[in-house]
């Protein structure tokens, strides 16, 4: 599962980027890895660029 997740979150960042992405989620949420990872797999959380799990902020340019 973590696997997965990581190869999920990859799309956007490197492999070594995207796990430390999960680790770092993990410990600021206080959740384990496998939750956090079964999250990201069943596309509950996206793990964004500023690593917060929440979708990025669109600026509306019109």
């Amino acid at each position: 599962m973590i696997h997965q997740a990581t190869g999920t979150v990859s799309v956007q960042l490197s492999l070594p980027q995207a796990l430390l992405r999960l680790r770092a989620h993990t410990y600021s949420s206080g959740r384990s890895i496998t939750a956090i990872s079964q999250d990201v797999v069943d596309r509950r959380l996206r793990l964004d660029h500023n690593g917060n799990g929440m979708p990025p902020t669109v600026v509306d340019k019109d």
